[in-house]
């Protein structure tokens, strides 16, 4: 299973665990299966405003057992930090509620409330009785020195009545004003990943969450594995927006449950011509021409006649577009994110060679490239040099489809 190949779970909370007040049904079932395996579990969240005793009281109002000790706020994160740099006698100027505070008064920082001339400080978190004169003085504290840090840059905070400004924007009203870069701690940046390491001496942690930019893209800049759940934000489509992709992807947290393969794909090589050709007709595909196509081949798993490939793409170039073609997983780990982490690894190809548009021709699969935002088209429409090309001839009767890549 997933939870027992790495040391530690560095889970998200909102959107992984609960959505707003109610507890996602896989949460229950499944946290209480971790802790029977004696897994290590860290909740993770950007959100500086409640302590991490309060944010355990919720989870368990909810119904999910949870500890202070096992919850780490970006507030938290960003005492961490200033504890390792040194904190001792350093005054702040805080924008944050009682999370950041009573984090920054734990190590050592003196608060500094009102309009003061001056402090080392001033560190910017979510804060619901922010106002223009907190923003004034801080703005005017930066001008004069004062080192600005933030817990998270999330520009919104989700709200059940919609978005919210988060910690992000007012961040944004001082870096706008002074012009000064802050340090960031919360994800997607290193602090908050690297205080996460520190409080359970994990090596080869999983993250854990619902957001690519956030959490898959902050695991990738640590050089760890993630697994994104589609029960919160993240939907499939963004996934070919992205430029960093998840180790895996699940409907929601229970596939840390499933012993599905990761999806580290790479280009194919020569050697594996002939997997990738098994793969193919496994799956009912054409491999016609696939030595031609080789070097746009894509391939996830072990290339030994044991094993096998997990799953292959192709993205060939034709006439300054991309041609989609050989999407197949193998049939005993279909159904486990292999193939829509196979069309993303291979629409980002796309992006790399500076390809604006996407095409394909499916018999069979357009559901699923629909749900990845793939658009269904005339073939008429096609560029002359796809429409007259070896993939259209050979299937004259599939549907075509087309995505705009993002540059």
């Amino acid at each position: 299973m997933l939870a027992e190949r790495y040391d530690a779970l560095f889970i998200d909370l909102d959107g992984v665990v609960y959505r707003g007040d109610q507890a996602v049904p896989a949460a229950l079932r499944v946290l209480p299966e971790l802790r029977r395996l004696d897994t290590t579990i860290l909740f993770l969240t950007n959100n500086s405003a409640r302590t991490p005793e309060q944010v355990a009281q919720k989870l368990q109002g909810l119904g999910i057992e949870a500890v202070g000790t096992e919850v780490l706020t970006s507030a938290l994160a960003t005492a961490a930090l200033l504890r390792r740099e040194g904190a001792g006698e350093r005054t702040a100027f805080v924008i944050g509620e009682r999370g950041i505070r009573e984090a920054l008064e734990g190590v050592g920082v003196t608060l500094v409330d009102g309009q003061p001339d001056r402090t080392d400080l001033v560190v910017v978190g979510w804060d619901r009785s922010a106002d223009y004169s907190k923003l004034r003085t801080a703005s005017l504290l930066v001008e004069r020195g004062a080192r600005l840090i933030a817990t998270n840059a999330d520009a919104s905070y989700p709200a059940p009545d919609g978005l919210w400004p988060g910690a992000g924007a007012l961040l944004a009203a001082i870096t706008t004003t002074t012009g000064a870069q802050p340090t960031v701690v919360g994800k997607p940046a290193g602090p908050l990943f690297e205080a996460a390491a520190e409080a359970t001496g994990a090596t080869r942690p999983l993250v854990v969450g619902d957001r690519l930019e956030t959490d898959v893209g902050g695991a990738a800049e640590m050089g760890w594995d993630s697994l994104l759940v589609l029960s919160g934000a993240a939907r499939r489509a963004d996934l070919l927006a992205s430029r960093a992709l998840p180790t895996y992807v699940g409907e929601d947290l229970s596939a840390v449950l499933d012993e599905r393969p990761p999806g580290r794909f790479r280009r194919a090589t020569e050697r594996e011509v002939e997997p990738v050709r098994a793969l193919l007709e496994i799956s009912s595909l054409r491999s016609g021409g696939l030595d031609r196509r080789l070097a746009g081949t894509l391939v996830a798993g072990g290339s030994d006649e044991a094993s096998g490939l997990d799953a292959t793409a192709c993205l060939e170039s034709v006439g300054g577009f991309g041609l989609l073609r050989s999407v197949a997983v193998r049939p005993d780990v279909r159904g486990r994110g292999l193939g829509m982490l196979a069309t993303a690894a291979a629409v980002g190809e796309a992006r790399t060679r500076g390809l604006t548009r996407v095409f394909l021709f499916t018999e069979a699969a357009e559901g699923f490239f629909k749900g990845l935002g793939f658009s269904v088209i005339d073939r008429e429409s096609l560029p002359g040099a796809v429409r007259a090309g070896d993939a259209a001839a050979e299937c004259p009767s599939a549907v075509t489809m087309a995505l705009d890549v993002s540059p």
